[in-house]
């Protein structure tokens, strides 16, 4: 086989339910699960929660209060026995409630911490009433999607298939990944409903949602991509219509989504949220990578790309949020509004113009000395320095200039901005190369690689020796970036190259123009990794050599069938790399399995080492017709320290669509949800251990929910379930804990 995908046959999955209901205790220190009545400490809230048919195992239990600095709500799972503890309580009130598939929310009940509450379950009296509970993956796996024979598209003058549209899977990666999924939970109660305030009455469906993709600053990009996908039936505009009808009319998803079991159930889940309903949030950072001791108990930051300068803090200890205005270091940095102006009145904010940023912070990390870095403009595009040019000497420049003037804003034209907590102080470090993510190596220097998912001519891979920064503070003497030259003569180091849009020369090497979107560090070898998200994705090492400007060579592999659609990616510490697929995947790369060799002819499209490649299905619905989960998964988080519990090198990918995280372990995908707010768009994560002596307690994932419309989260007072409230949601911060059982407290 070229690749390999692992299945499972039911034996095998009976085996791994009994593996998991038997899952080890991840900590020593952890305390066994009891075997009577509930048990609680003054700080817990626990209980047994029952229907008419007994005990309900694998629903959960939500504690929520407004009483502290943040919304706060705090989630078990009930074990076999229908017994739950909710741990570690703040000093407040709270409305205790069950949730669960195959029911509908029970009548909330009062508590205080220290008090053992039992809860009657509420059964769904039908179908359609537990629908309302599954997450948007069920729903949105309800789209009519074109036929294969529609395929390649030919243009209005032939079967009416834009004629980008090779393959069905390319026309999926747009609508679930590379396209609207990208920023919306697509399925959930908001977008699967049209919303009254856009009154339209007496209007086709086809109008509503022509009216609906031109809402807001993000109006523009949706009319664009939402013409870019039009056909002669009516393209995508016409099936979204007949999805909102056919829900409309009473339909509801094919199947019904699992109960948690086994290790699923031992989640503690606690969500948090920050900044507000207008601004949308892109990553976050708590930690050193790689050493995540670092900032203990501390304080999180965000990156809110392009909504807003005013970047959010949570402290997770105080339960308080806060803002800070990030500066720009030039007054002429253009602001995001220039791109994204206001189509047309949003439903939830009408004309006024909600996303406002110079900053256009995207990514954050910490460094080992608590210092947070984001890629972030601080000047114009119009201004890059001096040292960029060819002539100014730099030894990156000489090689390869990056001395471009543009105009306007530009999304990924950002430089690198550092706060240091200590002194409270911003640090300009001014790049040549645009940025986008970023990632510290391993090294003495502290090296900060970067990307910039720019493609052509800007596809480099840039870096800042920290160490030489803090020490000189010259920005220009301290980067440095390479083209990606693929080694296609095969004689093993980097040559005069051809240009992508130049024949080949088999005495040459040659260039190419598929910039890195996420950028990973391997521990192995000390290669720099990055993905592609061009369809269907590409991964692509980059052998630094001894001067990486003038040595550096990469390598570039194409994701094979099955697989499709990527965006963020990770690398675990065997230097294997890791993404989720829209495909409904997680796969690795192992380039320590390939047969061949990996340079030579043909190198520079990917095809090489098809070998290397496995998928791992994750569990969910699919459309009709196909294989694999209708996810949308943007981002993989390899916890190559066993932060959670599961394990070393476990990969974590986003499900996007199912409120949840997809874990790989013991080679089997499992699901780690989020039954509360449901909305839950998975983004940034990051890990941290707070006490390593405090077990599970101590230690757990932090992720934030980025999609670009927070409001159509479930709101706190919501009418309905997973609805947005008439007080509208901000971005959540989610802390996911994993104890030895669903008892630990």
């Amino acid at each position: 086989m070229a690749n390999k995908i692992l299945f499972y046959s039911g034996t095998a999955l009976v085996a791994f339910a009994v593996l998991l209901a038997a899952w080890p205790a991840p900590r020593p220190a952890a305390q066994p699960a009891p075997q009577g009545a509930v048990q609680i400490d003054s700080d817990d809230i626990g209980g047994v929660v029952t229907s008419k048919h007994g005990p309900e195992a694998g629903v959960w239990v939500i504690a929520e209060t407004t009483e502290l600095g943040t919304r706060f709500a705090k989630m078990a799972v009930t074990d076999d026995r229908g017994r739950y503890v909710i741990p570690d309580l703040p000093a407040a009130t709270y409305n205790v409630w069950v949730r669960g598939y195959g029911l509908v929310d029970s009548p909330k009940v009062k508590s205080a911490r220290g008090q053992i509450v039992n809860l009657t379950a509420v059964l769904a009296p039908n179908a359609a009433a537990a629908a309302e509970y599954y997450p948007a993956i069920y729903w949105f796996s309800m789209l009519s999607i074109p036929d294969k024979s529609s395929f390649p598209g030919t243009g209005p003058g032939g079967n009416g298939m834009p004629v980008a549209y090779k393959t069905q899977e390319q026309w999926l990666n747009a609508v679930q990944l590379n396209g609207c999924g990208n920023c919306h939970q697509l399925g959930d109660k908001a977008t699967r409903e049209i919303p009254a305030a856009l009154d339209m009455a007496g209007r086709s469906s086809i109008d509503a949602w022509t009216r609906r993709l031109q809402s807001g600053p993000g109006g523009g990009s949706m009319v664009t991509f939402i013409g870019l996908m039009n056909t002669n039936d009516g393209g995508h505009l016409r099936r979204l219509a007949d999805w909102t009808d056919r829900v409309r009319a009473g339909e509801i998803p094919r199947a019904a989504p699992p109960r948690p079991h086994g290790v699923e159930r031992n989640l503690v889940v606690t969500v948090y949220d920050w900044l507000s309903p207008k601004y949308y949030i892109h990553d976050l950072i708590v930690t050193d990578r790689r050493k995540p001791t670092v900032n203990p108990y501390g304080l999180i930051y965000g990156a809110a790309e392009l909504s807003t300068d005013h970047l959010p803090v949570l402290d997770p200890v105080k339960v308080t949020k806060t803002t800070m205005k990030v500066p720009i270091r030039d007054q002429d940095a253009p602001s995001s509004a220039l791109a994204n102006p206001v189509v047309a009145p949003s439903p939830y904010f009408g004309t006024e113009q909600v996303w406002d940023s110079r900053v256009n912070a995207h990514n954050p990390m910490m460094d080992q000395d608590g210092r947070v870095y984001w890629t972030a403009q601080s000047r114009s595009p119009k201004n890059p320095p001096a040292y960029c040019k060819a002539e100014s000497g730099h030894p990156s420049a000489k090689v390869y200039p990056l001395a471009h003037i543009r105009e306007g804003f530009v999304q990924n034209s950002r430089q690198v901005t550092v706060y240091d907590p200590k002194t409270k102080e911003f640090t300009f470090i001014d790049t040549c190369f645009g940025t986008h993510h970023l990632n510290f190596a391993e090294d003495p220097n502290h090296t900060l690689w970067l990307s910039n998912n720019l493609q052509n001519d800007f596809a480099i891979v840039g870096w800042v020796n920290t160490k030489m920064f803090w020490e000189t503070r010259d920005a220009g003497k301290s980067q440095g970036w390479t083209p990606l030259i693929v080694d296609t003569n095969g004689n093993g180091k980097r040559d005069a190259y051809t240009e992508p849009n130049q024949p080949d020369d088999p005495t040459k090497d040659r260039r190419i123009g598929l910039g890195l979107y996420g950028i990973a560090y391997s521990p192995l070898d000390g290669s720099i990794w990055g993905s592609n998200i061009g369809h269907p994705g590409w991964v692509i090492r980059v052998q630094l050599g001894s001067n990486p400007s003038e040595t550096a060579l990469a390598e570039v592999y194409k994701v094979p069938p099955p697989g499709y659609g990527m965006r963020g990616f990770d690398v675990d510490r065997q230097g294997r790399a890791w993404v989720t697929l829209a495909s409904g995947h997680i796969a690795s790369f192992d380039r320590r399995t390939c047969k061949g060799p990996l340079n030579g002819p043909g190198a520079a499209e990917g095809n090489l080492c098809p070998e290397g490649w496995t998928f791992y299905p994750i569990s969910g619905p699919s459309f009709a017709g196909r294989d694999g989960a209708a996810e949308g998964p943007y981002y993989t988080w390899v916890d190559q320290h066993d932060i959670l519990g599961l394990g070393r090198d476990v990969p974590i990918g986003t499900g996007n669509f199912s409120d949840s995280l997809h874990a790989l372990t013991y080679g089997k995908v499992i699901q780690l949800r989020v039954p509360y707010p449901m909305g839950f768009f998975a983004k940034g994560i990051d890990g941290r251990i707070d006490d390593p002596k405090a077990g599970w307690k101590g230690r757990g994932l932090w992720v934030t929910s980025g999609n670009r419309t927070p409001m159509h989260i479930e709101g706190i007072d919501a009418p309905s379930p997973g609805a947005p409230g008439k007080t509208l949601s901000s971005p959540l911060v989610v802390h996911f804990q994993l104890r030895p059982d669903p008892l630990a407290h």
